[in-house]
């Protein structure tokens, strides 16, 4: 099955193709397409809204079945802040950078926020909605997954985007210790981040529903 992914984000990209592997699909991104993605404007309250609207504009932009994300950071401190604004934050101060720029200009807006507040005020929560839609302009599948951890005092790390230097995952199957020191998202091998992270635990979610739209695929392929 060929599912397009409707992200010009290279990290994410990267996950995806990272995750899907042991599935029937083959991944399409803009670049395949060679035709810039259209605009839809992200004014959902919620992350499933925005992962919905955008996945049902891919499939049709597309035609064929299409996959889009919403995710972000939820602070605790900042009741919930930047949630679904996660992504252009700072676009108050620090508007129209590109994605490099723009993350560093997010993240030293989270740190000026956070500026003073003990360990115990800097719990935050990554949170990622993965939505399938189907150019018939049904949402085949939603599903959302969570990492719980801390936000740190500096950016550590050159992997991951976004706030990955910043963000401390509080447990998982691959503890994040060297010699006694958490590490962040950024730090961490690409296998250990996919098994810690919100989109990790969200695909895994979404797993059986892209193998059962493979095999209906395969079968219209067949007969």
């Amino acid at each position: 099955m060929r599912l397009f992914f409707g992200s010009s984000n290279a990290g994410k990209l990267r996950e995806l193709r990272r995750l899907v592997e042991g599935l029937a699909v083959e991944v399409v991104s803009p670049s395949d397409l060679a035709r810039p993605l259209p605009e839809v404007v992200e004014d959902g309250a919620t992350f499933r809204e925005n992962a919905e609207k955008k996945a049902l504009a891919f499939a049709r932009f597309a035609g064929m079945a299409a996959l889009a994300d919403d995710s972000g950071l939820c602070v605790d401190a900042l009741d919930g802040a930047p949630g679904v604004f996660s992504a252009r934050w700072s676009e108050d101060v620090a508007p129209a950078l590109v994605e490099e720029a723009r993350d560093r200009a997010n993240n030293e807006k989270l740190l000026a926020s956070l500026a003073g507040q003990p360990e115990d005020r800097r719990g935050a929560a990554y949170v990622a909605v993965l939505s399938v839609a189907l150019p018939d302009g049904t949402v085949a599948a939603s599903v959302e997954g969570t990492c719980r951890g801390r936000i740190g005092r500096e950016p550590r790390g050159t992997g991951g985007f976004g706030y990955d230097p910043l963000f401390i995952p509080a447990e998982g199957p691959f503890p994040p210790q060297v010699v006694g020191r958490a590490l962040t998202m950024a730090e961490l091998e690409p296998e250990a981040k996919d098994a810690l992270s919100h989109r990790g635990a969200a695909f895994r979610a979404l797993r059986p529903a892209l193998s059962r739209l493979a095999g209906l695929d395969e079968g219209r392929e067949n007969r």
